[in-house]
């Protein structure tokens, strides 16, 4: 596992925005457009990208549950993702869902953001987007 370098010029502002609690995307001003994965410009039309913050409301399009260590850099179990942020509907972000239990998810259901710190085997822990779903608040 690499280290996220919040010094490249292409990835590092997302890695930096995660470091301070905040989720953004890069989006091409010219498409208005999400561009995901990060690149130097827009694919489609060679446009200037800029950062846009989310909201952080997103919807599930698929899960699976790593009850095994399968990725080196990582110990344990855990619920890789695949989420649709609302304000981005067109890219699929890469995540791992948390406070939840493997029963309870189902297809396009809510899920709200998290913050939280991965550990990896090697190296410095950092801050990463996480979702769980999404509960209604009852009472004070």
């Amino acid at each position: 596992m690499v280290q996220p370098d919040t010094n490249d010029p292409v990835t590092g502002p997302f890695w930096l925005a995660a470091s301070e609690q905040r989720l953004v995307m890069s989006w091409c001003e010219r498409c208005d457009c999400a561009v995901w994965y990060p690149k130097p410009a827009c694919p489609e039309c060679g446009g200037l990208l800029h950062w846009k913050t989310l909201s952080g409301d997103a919807t599930l399009l698929s899960w699976t549950v790593v009850s095994k260590t399968m990725n080196p850099s990582f110990n344990g179990s855990y619920i890789p993702a695949l989420v649709v942020p609302r304000d981005a509907p067109g890219t699929r972000l890469v995540t791992q869902l948390v406070d939840c239990e493997p029963a309870e998810l189902v297809c396009d259901m809510p899920l709200a953001l998290r913050f939280g710190m991965l550990q990896p085997r090697e190296g410095d822990p950092y801050m990463a987007p996480l979702f769980t779903p999404f509960r209604l608040r009852v009472g004070p």
